[in-house]
């Protein structure tokens, strides 16, 4: 086992708590603020806040890295904080200041008719456009309040997103489906936390999927309606069974029970963008930025929507922005990647999946590393030689871990033979992909444009 998935019990629960700031005035105090406008912020603008179960009065919490990532990303050029503080009135024109007599005593109607049309104005556009409050998730928690902080914690610790913060919140999961068997919220995490062990740990697919299958399931036998295991259960259907119809089904189900939900919208938004249809991707990740501003895992995820949309520049400024702000994000990195594979640059594209080798810790990662480290210190043409040669070698078994990303990297070297064989391999397994970004590139590079496509569209999911 890994030592950061190994990482003491101890530890990871004393970094949460030295991480941890108690109470409205103390997170106010954090940002310099008075408490009313801290409260104004979780209710406005999604500030990252945590209620603790139990006691006549909420006690509310909050992370310091969840509340600097908040603060960081930026909102029309300015930062989070900024965006909400209230803005000084401007001062008036210089001539309007020399030309016009001050106005003293009681307004002039007609100026109060202007005012309160432009006031009704506002307050239309702004209920129109700006999101309702979140409502509430509607979760009861359990009647005994170690399993109800147990849970709380796992929540928070599986939000982290790292393979420690992981490793522990599936562990805490498991102890409160234990101990709480009848918590559907509880499989239903579980089952949220094994899927993301596949992307962000080093949680075997096939394993991740099964175990939480058979999470999602229980929750629903226990609650039938419950909008994170239909969530769940529609995240399988796409990823593992390649089901697009059931992947709509359980994803629609999950927003008739609860349309706010912010991380259905961004789920579903990636799956829509991964087969290619990208206006309502695009729609739906959207509304999740809404709920979660200052989501790092989203707002990487829409840089990569808006790549494979055709909308190269803005998908791009975005990536490089979470590159930069957020060095040890994965996710970034691996979508640079492939950005780089497109741009014909090897070497950043090497230099990406390193990166991406180093921080997810995977044996296999690690051992594909090693290689391109080495074809790194020997120079370009080596590095394009090794990628070129492993993928070409991957196509021609059918062994590639993603056959667009194998294909984009053969089509740059002009390996169509490479390509046209796991196109026959894909079809004698009846193999359904998605990644509809990527595969639109490699027609875009091939010889003939509409002869190509025909042969990957039988592919596509």
């Amino acid at each position: 086992m890994d030592r950061a998935t190994a990482l003491p019990e101890r530890d990871v629960a004393s970094r949460f708590a030295e991480d941890r700031i108690d109470g409205w005035k103390s997170i106010a105090a954090y940002f310099g603020r008075d408490r009313t406008t801290v409260i104004r912020w979780a209710r406005e603008r999604a500030l990252p806040v945590h209620r603790l179960p139990g006691g006549r009065v909420g006690t509310v919490y909050a992370l310091r890295g969840e509340l600097d990532r908040w603060a960081s990303v930026p909102v029309d050029g300015a930062d989070a904080v900024d965006a909400v503080a209230p803005a000084p009135p401007a001062p008036p024109p210089a001539d309007t200041v020399a030309s016009a007599p001050v106005a003293r005593g009681r307004p002039r109607p007609r100026l109060l008719a202007i005012l309160a049309a432009l006031l009704v104005i506002a307050i239309v556009a702004l209920v129109t456009v700006w999101p309702a409050a979140p409502r509430a998730s509607g979760v009861v928690l359990p009647a005994d309040p170690a399993v109800a902080s147990r849970f709380l914690m796992a929540r928070d610790l599986v939000a982290a997103r790292s393979p420690a913060t992981l490793a522990r919140g599936v562990a805490l999961l498991q102890a409160v489906t234990t101990a709480a068997p009848g918590f559907a919220p509880g499989h239903a995490a579980l089952a949220e936390a094994l899927l993301l062990s596949r992307e962000f740990a080093q949680q075997d697919d096939a394993e991740a999927f099964d175990r939480a299958r058979v999470a999602a399931r229980r929750s629903l036998r226990l609650a039938p309606d419950l909008p994170m295991a239909r969530r769940a259960m529609g995240f399988i259907a796409y990823w593992a069974d390649h089901d697009r119809a059931e992947a709509d089904l359980q994803f629609g189900a999950a927003l008739a029970a609860d349309p706010d939900d912010a991380l259905t919208r961004f789920w579903y938004g990636n799956i829509l963008s991964d087969r290619g249809d990208h206006v309502a991707a695009l729609r739906e990740l959207d509304r999740a930025r809404l709920a979660l501003p200052g989501s790092i895992a989203l707002m990487t995820d829409y840089g990569w929507a808006l790549w494979a949309a055709g909308r190269d520049a803005e998908g791009r400024a975005i990536l490089d922005w979470v590159e930069r702000a957020h060095p040890d994000f994965p996710v970034a990195h691996e979508c640079l990647s492939i950005v780089a594979l497109v741009e014909g640059d090897f070497t950043a594209h090497a230099r990406h999946v390193v990166r991406v080798a180093r921080l997810r810790q995977g044996r296999s990662l690690q051992r594909d590393a090693a290689g391109l480290d080495r074809a790194l210190a020997a120079g370009p043409a080596e590095i394009r030689r090794v990628v070129t040669d492993r993928a070409v070698r991957q196509l021609q078994a059918g062994t590639d871990p993603s056959p667009a990303v194998a294909m984009l990297i053969a089509a740059r070297a002009g390996r169509w033979d490479a390509v046209a064989t796991r196109l026959r391999i894909g079809e004698a397994r009846r193999e359904r992909w998605g990644e509809a970004g990527i595969l639109d590139r490699v027609v875009r590079l091939s010889p003939d444009a509409k002869v190509w496509e025909a042969r990957i569209a039988r592919r596509r999911i």
